[in-house]
């Protein structure tokens, strides 16, 4: 169990080739990793078709810097990913140009993967799922390089390593998993399972600008100023979390790979190269709406649980003022829960599974979290 840690600061993308090639090299250098002729698959986080400003996607200037170190290195690099909604090779053109990845490979020999195909990978050592689709270039990989972002997520309230490789499975497929485990729990066990089948070779951290709130694509920008890298991703997850303030307990990801013996147990003991982290905590970084949940804070019998979680758990509300009726929230909905024949989305509360996929992929931030009175009024106390 390899627990270090690179942390380098980095406080502008300008900047940012020297402090990648750093990080790196604070964790034994890209050499350790990449050797010549090596098949390496670069996967950032594209979720959707976000602007590099936005600060929801992998920055094009971090990416390049990456493909840049790799090819150095000898590696033939291709950037794959699965976005949310659709599979194919309209999508990933869309999502490729508006994210900046097009220029992102200018001057370099990268290429774009439009290879839709997948394979069911049978994983038996899986707790919580024992078969995975996981798109082909991975699969066909001799190296896998994880850059994920730093944000917040409004399901797992945190998104980063582990939670990147949610974008090796294939298009409807990530909501068919969405509404089978349709808890937070058994979801993040899933990512767990998921990581530890896919099981890439380095994770490289894009902490130059984050996001806060209601991440993972409508919170606000945040500042940072670091990049961050490990061979164990979950060794990073619990660093960066650390980072932003989360106990390890708050993010079952890291929860559930401490459990599992993949980690170490606190930041504390995670070994730290390059900058001391403890003095870069932000304590004011903004949780998403959802992360405040009182079944957390009280005590109570199993049998009340899944009720008083149902009536007080944070819930997707459309914003009708914002709102242009595109539909994609009702595409991307796991469980079918809205209904568009009005021209406006409305959402079936009793069949909503609170994935918040509607969120996340909306394209004009025109659903927002809504967190009952009851739930913000006891927790106003409880604290």
């Amino acid at each position: 169990m390899n627990n270090k840690v690179s942390v380098v600061k980095c406080d502008r993308y300008s900047e940012v080739q020297n402090a990648v090639e750093n990080a790196v090299s604070l964790i034994g250098g890209i050499g350790k990793f990449v050797k010549k002729g090596d098949n390496v698959v670069i996967k950032p986080n594209l979720v959707s078709k976000k602007k590099p400003e936005e600060a929801v996607t992998t920055n094009p200037e971090f990416l390049h810097a990456v493909i840049v170190m790799v090819e150095k290195a000898g590696g033939n690099v291709t950037i794959a990913e699965s976005p949310g909604g659709p599979y194919n090779t309209t999508a990933l053109k869309g999502v490729y140009s508006v994210c900046g990845v097009d220029k992102a490979v200018e001057g370099t020999n990268a290429k774009l993967n439009f290879d839709t195909s997948f394979t069911e990978v049978h994983f038996p050592e899986g707790k919580t799922v024992k078969k995975i689709p996981i798109i082909n270039p991975i699969l066909n990989a001799d190296v896998i390089i994880s850059l994920p972002k730093l944000k917040t997520h409004a399901m797992t309230s945190y998104t980063g390593a582990v939670k990147n490789l949610f974008g090796t499975i294939p298009g409807t497929y990530k909501a068919e998993l969405h509404f089978r485990l349709n808890e937070r729990k058994s979801f993040c066990s899933m990512l767990v399972d998921l990581h530890e089948c896919v099981k890439p070779t380095l994770s490289i951290m894009d902490a130059v600008w984050g996001m806060e709130g209601n991440g993972p694509t409508a919170g606000q920008n945040r500042h940072i100023g670091l990049v961050m890298a490990s061979e164990n991703a979950h060794a990073l997850d619990l660093a960066s979390c650390y980072l932003i303030d989360y106990a390890p307990n708050e993010v079952d990801t890291v929860r559930e790979a401490i459990e599992r013996g993949l980690v170490c147990d606190s930041a504390e003991k995670i070994d730290i190269a390059g900058e001391d982290i403890k003095p870069l905590v932000m304590k004011d970084y903004l949780k998403p709406e959802s992360h405040f949940n009182l079944i957390k804070l009280i005590s109570l019998p199993d049998a009340l649980n899944a009720r008083l979680i149902n009536a007080l758990a944070s819930k997707p509300a459309m914003d009708y003022d914002i709102c242009v009726g595109c539909g994609e929230c009702a595409r991307c909905c796991p469980p079918k829960a809205i209904d568009m024949s009005t021209g406006k989305p409305v959402i079936d509360t009793k069949r909503c599974i609170k994935c918040f996929c509607c969120q996340e992929l909306c394209p004009k931030k025109a659903v927002k979290i809504k967190r009952p009175l009851l739930n913000r009024f006891m927790i106003k106390f409880l604290k």
